[in-house]
């Protein structure tokens, strides 16, 4: 799925013009920049719809994520925590990545029309320590059941979104937990990220979640342990039940509902 020619023509148009007048200053949770642009003269020349559609562009979410599925309606790109439905500028995300799904990509996306348009993606190698294919889909499942799929990028989003600087710490924190040796490596600078933004520690248990269930896993598979699902929440298996449908009936009796994305799931 992609967008019409005429909406990928003003779609491209709109965002060069506001591009250009940025300059090297970033559009991301920035709308005063974008007042001073339709201020100006290169933003006068546009209509209100227009203008409209250009404040939302403030709202940019921007990073690496695993393009997971490709519907009719829209692909699926999933990061750490949530699931997007969007399309193409010019051709559909599956057509872009020329490869078999899931696949890692580095990608911009930007609300326009009320869809989620995919503005850059470039695709990635995945380093050593990647999820399995069968790792990816289960998490996809497991976000979907908890979350749904985000549809669109409402410029209201940045009112619950973190500043800035929460943002790049935010990503610093999920870059430290990517294994056990960069856990252990910067053991300070997670607790220096964690003291200066506590918000974080939500994305700091789902993140450690992670990797203790990877370890668990590992140890379960060794032992023999077959055909049953598993949640872990920190450094304990928390639930365990022979069908997906089961683990999460199990996790809301626990309580665990609110918290589940906080949880890692995963099959033997």
């Amino acid at each position: 799925m992609h967008l019409s020619p005429a909406a990928c023509e003003e779609f491209t148009t709109l965002n060069d013009r506001l591009q250009a007048f940025a300059g090297g200053e970033t559009v991301f949770g920035n709308p005063e920049l974008i007042e001073r642009f339709l201020s100006s003269e290169a933003g006068r020349e546009l209509n209100e719809k227009q203008k409209r559609k250009v404040r939302n562009f403030s709202t940019v979410k921007q990073g690496q994520f695993y393009l997971v599925k490709q519907y009719k309606k829209y692909a699926v790109l999933m990061d750490d925590h949530r699931l997007y439905g969007v399309v193409g500028m010019c051709e559909s995300p599956e057509q872009m990545v020329h490869g078999e799904l899931p696949a890692l990509v580095e990608a911009v996306l930007q609300p326009f029309d009320n869809k989620i348009v995919l503005a850059e993606l470039a695709p990635t190698e995945a380093g050593e320590d990647a999820p399995s294919r069968s790792d990816i889909e289960y998490e996809f499942k497991q976000i979907k059941d908890v979350r749904g799929i985000t549809e669109t990028l409402d410029p209201r989003m940045l009112e619950q979104q973190a500043s800035p600087a929460a943002q790049r710490a935010e990503k610093q924190l999920r870059q430290y937990l990517k294994s056990s040796a960069t856990q252990e490596k910067h053991k300070e600078d997670i607790d220096k990220v964690l003291k200066k933004f506590p918000e974080l520690h939500d994305v700091y248990m789902q993140m450690y979640s992670k990797l203790s269930a990877r370890n668990i896993k590992k140890e379960l598979k060794a032992n023999g342990v077959r055909e049953r699902h598993f949640a872990v929440y920190n450094n304990s298996v928390v639930a365990v039940a022979p069908t997906r449908g089961e683990l999460l009936d199990q996790l809301s009796d626990l309580s665990f509902d609110g918290m589940m994305d906080q949880c890692a799931l995963f099959r033997l």
